[in-house]
């Protein structure tokens, strides 16, 4: 049996710090903006921001951080990772 994944290319990771972004309404909010997007695998909340794991083919940091100030918080990317 063939491993599905195996053409898939390495995701990344991108930290961004969110403004106001300690309540489950703005999780929810910038949830919504994000899962969706052509390559964004996951979403996870640190602290005060989002760490997204996304395919860096299928969409950039800068697509991801609109879509988040879209749904009307502040982001700013802090770090990103290549892939491990």
């Amino acid at each position: 049996m063939a491993n599905e994944n195996q053409y898939e290319p390495p995701l990344e990771r991108v930290e961004f710090d969110i403004n106001d972004i300690n309540s489950e309404v703005a999780h929810s909010a910038v949830r919504e903006a994000v899962k969706d997007l052509n390559g964004v695998r996951d979403v996870q909340f640190v602290g005060g921001g989002a760490v997204v794991i996304y395919n860096p083919i299928g969409i950039t940091k800068e697509e991801i951080c609109t879509a988040i100030r879209r749904s009307g918080y502040r982001a700013t990317e802090i770090t990103s990772s290549p892939p491990k």
